[in-house]
């Protein structure tokens, strides 16, 4: 019997202990496990890597046949669908039936005037989980005026905003 150093606590052990006595990390591990881990882990790559290379080449072609460069949120966004993770739609154009329904939720607070209808003007920004808007809102009592809102995603649920502007 033979000594040698654990390798998590260098403590001195027999080289035929399967596990260190001081620490109870194991000495001895199965080729075929780490063979079995890096096979896995090479896959993941091939994979994740044919799918990027899958929506370039996508987005370049219609570049090229649309001449318009591909937007870089969409791209990730559908990247992420397609990897089956959660993510909304999040333009701002999507959310205004939520927002003039949370406008409706509000009435009370804005003394029973709701949003009717709402416009884009610009987007301030725009992710795979958060979209921030400004846009010219159409109240119940034939105003306008703008507003700005937004969307966003965290933990799996959604939060949406908005708030009056002065002009």
């Amino acid at each position: 019997m033979a000594l040698t150093t654990c390798y998590e606590c260098e403590t001195e052990i027999s080289d035929q202990a399967t596990a260190c006595p001081n620490c109870g990390a194991p000495q001895h591990y199965d080729n075929d496990d780490v063979t079995t881990k890096s096979t896995a882990h090479e896959l993941v790559r091939v994979v994740v890597g044919f799918v990027v290379a899958s929506f370039v080449l996508t987005y370049g072609l219609n570049w090229l046949s649309q001449g318009e460069p591909p937007n870089p949120v969409e791209m990730v966004t559908d990247l992420l669908r397609q990897m089956d993770f959660e993510v909304g739609d999040l333009d701002c154009e999507s959310i205004h039936d939520e927002i003039i329904a949370l406008s409706t939720e509000h009435a009370i607070q804005n003394g029973g005037i709701t949003m009717q209808a709402l416009v884009n003007t610009s987007t301030e920004s725009q992710s795979p989980t958060e979209v921030n808007c400004i846009g010219r809102a159409t109240w119940s009592n034939s105003t306008n005026s703008r507003v700005e809102y937004s969307k966003s995603y965290s933990d799996g649920q959604a939060w949406l905003e908005f708030q009056e502007l002065l002009f």
